[in-house]
């Protein structure tokens, strides 16, 4: 199958880990990043020259991609899948108004999925991926580096930013210098050094989970990374459809209030009960090796045509 990926990240360079998953489950691939310079006019441009059977689209944003560059694609008999895994208040109306022109629009949540859906078009749930290569157990670990930790930026704009405020606050209250906040205005702000967030995460033994938003099968990468490390036990703030996807006391734990989270780190952070974390550790690691790689994100994306 041949496929086009109109994306955001560096798929135009072969080495690039997403990149060799669509190369190793194509027989040819080709990539341009939609935030360069005359993007639509090169898109259509390469789709008359290779003529993609199947286009994944990461558009995140409105006013990238062009009704006419789409209809072009279409036009040489290719199937669109468009994906957006970020989630707002709303589904984005922009998303929406292209869902006119693709064939399946992809949606890291059920609440745009099942708006979308309730719109006419066909959309489906399609979960990010993780660089296992990167976010895994070996490497250097942060020297600094706490034991309870929580990598975030306090954004001020979303439902659960003051929860997750007041949730940094408690736990330097009761943690000390055991709990790290890593991002803005925190003990130091990985943001952009995936590198130094791995070497954090090594360094800890428990890692926690909190969206900016609780809304169904709706989770940001950050678990993921935490699960891909294997190292920290991932406490995971409950969420609709958690359940769907991972199993409590298998491979993370869930925790709905701030109290369940305390009783969570203090019954895991002693020794006695080091063996039952790091089963959990590794059963989660082992998850997103099974489910969540490059790979595996390919293969999804393939089998929505």
């Amino acid at each position: 199958m041949k496929i086009l990926h109109i994306g955001i990240f560096g798929t135009e360079d072969p080495t690039c880990g997403l990149a060799k998953a669509f190369i190793n489950n194509s027989t040819q691939f080709k990539a341009i990043n939609i935030n360069t310079k005359n993007a639509n006019a090169n898109i259509i441009k390469l789709a008359k020259q290779f003529q993609p059977e199947l286009v994944f689209m990461q558009v995140q944003s409105e006013r990238k991609i062009d009704i006419k560059t789409l209809r072009w694609l279409k036009r040489y008999g290719a199937f669109i899948i468009n994906w957006n895994g970020d989630v707002r208040d709303n589904t984005p109306y922009w998303m929406v108004e292209l869902a006119k022109y693709v064939d399946v629009t992809a949606l890291s949540n059920m609440r745009d999925v099942k708006f979308t859906r309730w719109l006419g078009f066909r959309s489906e749930w399609l979960e990010c991926y993780i660089d296992t290569e990167l976010y895994k157990p070996d490497g250097d670990k942060y020297k600094q580096g706490r034991e309870i930790v929580f990598f975030g930026n306090n954004a001020h704009k979303f439902p659960l930013s003051e929860f997750r405020k007041d949730m940094c606050k408690e736990l330097k209250f009761h943690y000390k210098n055991k709990f790290g906040l890593y991002g803005v205005n925190g003990d130091y702000n990985f943001n952009g050094n995936q590198l130094g967030e791995a070497s954090a995460y090594r360094s800890a033994k428990i890692a926690i989970n909190v969206s900016h938003y609780e809304i169904e099968k709706y989770t940001s990468d950050r678990m993921l990374r935490i699960l891909s490390m294997g190292t920290a036990i991932c406490l995971a703030k409950h969420y609709p459809g958690i359940e769907e996807v991972y199993t409590d006391g298998v491979h993370l734990k869930v925790w709905h209030t701030m109290e369940e989270l305390k009783t969570l780190i203090n019954y895991y952070m002693m020794p006695e009960h080091e063996d039952e974390r790091l089963r959990i550790v590794n059963a989660g690691r082992e998850l997103i090796l099974n489910t969540y790689t490059y790979d595996h994100f390919v293969k999804n994306i393939i089998s929505l045509k």
